[in-house]
């Protein structure tokens, strides 16, 4: 149900729990779509949420971004082209992660299809995906691997995006300063996530006027200032997402001054 609402103040009503994340059905096959969003964070709200984030802080945690900072720089370095370096952050991701071959394809595929309402066609071709991530990633409990299917997800679209904004404002010809400068200066001007959703829970409110329960709040993240997020449920791998830009970008300027 969609119900106008007020114009929210994005990072405040990222802090109120009474909106939450528009969640998606569960159920589905192991193996497909359906099942991915039903045991992943992303589409899940509570205790369930919690406990899913959870398994996913737990992976983070066991990577340095400082080291995927340099698996970046050295994938960069060996990709075929420049044109693949936008997607060595999940090729990077997927080896510390210990994927046992080439995650990058099968992460795309899932990754185009990863909300609800995807064609059919891109959900069929999701569903192959999932179950390619299922046979290279570490066997384990079902909630876990979908959960490292989810990070590698996560830092898909989003970190090549980063890095595809980060190479066209350096072709501007703008000032020269360090990586870093530049993903800020990206991250505020040309942000990769732009916008998301929330639903209204009981008792939801904006600006002290009721929301009716189940209507759609848009959120404007980058007016904001929040391309990781805020509040209540913001990204766990900001700096592991950073760290992977970072790695990249250090190298391809390299590769064009030669």
């Amino acid at each position: 149900m969609t119900t106008p609402t007020p114009t929210p103040d994005a990072r405040a009503l990222l802090c109120d729990p009474r909106f939450l994340v528009p969640q998606a059905p569960s159920g589905g096959a192991p193996g497909s779509m359906r099942w991915l969003r039903g045991a992943v964070p992303r589409f899940s709200n509570g205790p369930t949420h919690a406990r899913r984030r959870a398994l996913a802080e737990a992976e983070l945690r066991r990577l340095d971004p400082s080291r995927l900072r340099e698996a970046a720089r050295t994938a960069t370095r060996a990709a075929a082209s420049p044109d693949a370096a936008p997607h060595v952050p999940v090729a990077v991701l997927g080896a510390a992660l210990g994927a046992r071959g080439d995650v990058v394809p099968a992460t795309r595929a899932v990754a185009a299809a990863y909300r609800p309402g995807a064609s059919p066609e891109l959900t069929a071709r999701a569903d192959e995906g999932v179950r390619t991530l299922m046979g290279l990633l570490p066997d384990g409990e079902a909630e876990s691997v979908a959960n490292r299917i989810g990070l590698l997800v996560q830092t898909c679209d989003a970190t090549a995006a980063l890095i595809t904004g980060a190479l066209e404002r350096a072709a501007t010809g703008r000032p020269p300063g360090s990586v870093e400068e530049l993903l800020t200066d990206t991250l505020r001007l040309s942000p990769p996530v732009r916008g998301t959703q929330r639903v209204a829970g009981p008792e939801a409110a904006l600006n002290g006027r009721p929301v009716p329960e189940g209507s759609e709040v848009p959120l404007d993240l980058a007016a904001a200032g929040a391309p990781f997020g805020h509040g209540v449920r913001p990204c766990p791998g900001s700096r592991h997402a950073l760290a992977l830009a970072c790695g990249v970008l250090d190298v391809l300027p390299e590769e064009k001054a030669s």
